[in-house]
């Protein structure tokens, strides 16, 4: 770490290679101490802030990778940008030899699945898997490059890739082949053609799960009804529930009044009162009607 953030000129404490190299020659037993290990531990620490946004497991794979050598290392500093560079260019060597073929033209690859059989519709699809398999490699390679140059690369994703490939083969296929031709007419993409469009499905798969997962909810929206009616009706149920119990409330309150005017009947002096209430009652009766 420290000879990358000297190499990359980051800032760092003037004393931290030093102390470093003091360290290295100090006796195991005075190193593996407690002392001696809290402060491994913080010099380990100042690095990892030197060196930051990078991580010290990519900083290390990487050099690693540098001492190693060996003739691939033209390819790429690590084994996953040599063996997407490898299959990038296998994709596009396939590309090239798939359109020599003249079985694979403008308009037997217009055909699809349903209107062409045998040779001609298997090189034309191998032809539309290259290009997607391109995209989905040019995809996979951009990203496993930024990652590598900010030395923020981790082994742990090295099988996503691997997935990424084949999901973008599968979606150069579903853009191009499976779903209906007229879908892009009204867009700029209309005017794409098939192997573009198969390089641009695998390129970006997630892409073709949102249009998927899109249509699905229109589809949804179809079966069930408009989700706009369905708030309405709710709104309307609302209302009719909260009016029938207001007409309930009031209704109760009104024979609650009667009593009280009954009982207040004995007593010749409560004669305005007892009007009082009548009017009350009768005028909450009216309201509910």
């Amino acid at each position: 770490m420290v000879s990358y953030a000297l190499k990359q000129g980051l800032a760092m404490s003037p004393d931290l290679p030093g102390r470093l190299a003091e360290l290295r020659v100090m006796p195991g037993a005075s190193l593996h101490g407690e002392s001696g290990a809290r402060e491994l531990a913080g010099l380990h620490r100042q690095l990892v802030r030197a060196i930051q946004p990078a991580t010290p497991q990519a900083v290390v794979l990487i050099e690693r990778e540098r001492l190693r050598g060996g003739w691939l290392r033209w390819l790429g500093p690590i084994p996953l940008i040599r063996t997407l560079t490898l299959t990038s260019v296998g994709c596009l060597a396939s590309v090239v030899g798939l359109a020599m073929s003249s079985l694979v033209n403008e308009r037997n690859i217009t055909l699809g699945f349903l209107d062409s059989s045998g040779s001609t519709l298997g090189w034309n699809v191998m032809f539309i898997l290259a290009c997607a398999g391109l995209g989905a490699a040019f995809s996979a390679l951009f990203q496993a490059h930024r990652y590598v140059a900010d030395a923020t690369y981790d082994p742990r994703f090295d099988s996503s890739y691997a997935a990424r490939m084949i999901l973008g083969l599968i979606a150069g296929l579903i853009l191009v082949e499976l779903l209906p031709e007229n879908l892009f007419a009204e867009s700029s993409l209309g005017a794409f053609g098939k192997p573009a469009l198969a390089m641009m499905g695998g390129f970006s798969a997630s892409a073709v799960y949102r249009l998927l997962q899109r249509m699905v909810e229109v589809m949804e929206t179809v079966v069930r009804g408009d989700s706009g009616q369905q708030a309405a009706a709710a709104i309307q149920s609302q209302r009719a529930s909260a009016e029938s119990e207001s007409i309930r409330a009031r209704g109760e309150l009104a024979a609650g009044l009667l009593d009280l005017q009954r009982e207040m009947q004995a007593d010749p002096r409560l004669d305005q009162v007892r009007q009082q209430l009548t009017g009350l009652a009768r005028q909450m009766m009216s309201d509910d009607s």
